[in-house]
């Protein structure tokens, strides 16, 4: 987990640097247009790289599972798999049954979005046995479980309306204000939210 947990942080960096283009363009190269979509940009590219990074650890942490090395949880134990599958595994030797079993969670999991607080302690059921998830997280994090999910949905909802609405009000077609300072607190809880969920399932 350590390879994704580094991932994780580096894409953060490589999000954070637009607020760096953003205040170069904005102090030299001035325009009549406004360059805050590289601050958009830089929350969709943030919660993408927390739902990557969901996605690695559970990938990594069932597989872990499979192997012997990480205790089954009961969402695990209760995760179907195909017939045709299940044979191919059973008679695998090239590629290893646990190459299949990783390519085959890959599959699954590519449907899934593990953005919204729920959704995320679903997705982290699969290797992680804790019943409320979030009050672990939030205590990690040093912030109370209810603002930490609040914040969490808000933060979701943004993205959400930035990729699909283009972040504009839906009757006037004007873009919602955007900061620099909100920008910076939505990536840092990120950051924070993400390493903190990964010391705790690691």
């Amino acid at each position: 987990m350590h390879r994704a947990v580094a991932a994780f942080n580096v894409s953060i960096q490589d999000a954070r640097s637009l607020t760096a283009l953003y205040d170069f363009l904005t102090t030299s190269v001035p325009t009549p247009f406004p360059y805050d979509d590289l601050l958009r940009s830089q929350i969709v590219y943030s919660v993408g790289a927390f739902d990557k990074l969901i996605h690695e650890l559970i990938r990594i942490g069932m597989v872990a599972t499979f192997m012997g090395t990480r205790p089954a949880t009961a969402k695990y134990k209760a995760e179907s798999i195909s017939i045709q599958f299940h044979g191919t595994l059973v008679a695998a030797t090239i590629p290893p049954k646990e190459i299949l079993f990783e390519q085959e969670i890959g599959r699954k999991l590519s449907f899934l979005s593990f953005q919204d607080p729920p959704k995320v302690a679903d997705g982290l059921a699969y290797i992680w046995e804790e019943k409320d998830k979030w009050l672990k997280i939030a205590g990690v994090m040093g912030i109370s479980v209810d603002d930490t999910k609040t914040k969490m949905k808000l933060i979701v909802l943004r993205r959400n309306a930035i990729v699909h609405e283009s972040d504009s009000d839906p009757l006037s077609n004007v873009k919602n204000a955007i900061t620099r300072s909100e920008c910076k607190d939505m990536t840092d809880f990120i950051e924070l939210c993400g390493n903190s969920i990964a010391g705790l399932v690691k």
